[in-house]
């Protein structure tokens, strides 16, 4: 699925965010914070929930390392914390991504699933094309493939009928 918000376009699956036609360059945890953020908009998303999906296995206090995070998405989206357009900041509370997101799914996901019907269908066609014309064969050969005696039509004139 294409996640699309703003200028933006995120695959999630392939970890690749762009802008327009240009990739950006997000990767890593910054990656992993926007992708919990646009696939709940709207919705606010505690520090600690941050904390607990960024970093499950530490104990200590990452604050820092969430806003150093926090500041590195914000630029590379060309946001801010003062006038947001994507993220904005809730006080003491955590985070809301702003704008709208919609969702497509990725056309190059299609084309394989296309590709496979068609084929199939090529090979449907092929194969009952081949098995018409084999009946069609038999059909206009059919008295020379079956004794005479076995033809309906043929059955009076048969020396052991008399």
């Amino acid at each position: 699925m294409l996640i699309k918000f703003g200028e933006f376009e995120l695959d999630e699956r392939s970890r690749r965010i762009r802008r327009g036609d240009e990739p950006v360059g997000l990767t890593g945890q910054a990656l992993d914070l926007l992708c919990l953020l646009v696939k709940r908009p709207g919705e606010l998303i505690s520090r600690e929930e941050i904390q607990r999906h960024l970093w499950p296995e530490s104990n200590t206090d990452l604050e820092h390392s969430l806003d150093v995070l926090l500041n590195r998405l914000r630029a590379t989206l060309g946001d801010s914390g003062k006038s947001p357009r994507f993220i904005e900041t809730v006080p003491r509370r955590g985070y809301r991504f702003l704008a709208p997101v919609g969702c497509e799914s990725n056309p190059s996901e299609r084309k394989p699933l296309r590709n496979l019907v068609r084929a199939v269908l090529t090979y449907v066609a092929v194969g009952f094309l081949a098995a018409t014309i084999a009946l069609l064969i038999a059909h206009t050969r059919y008295q020379k493939f079956i004794p005479p005696e076995h033809i309906p039509e043929l059955k009076g004139s048969s020396p052991r009928a008399k």
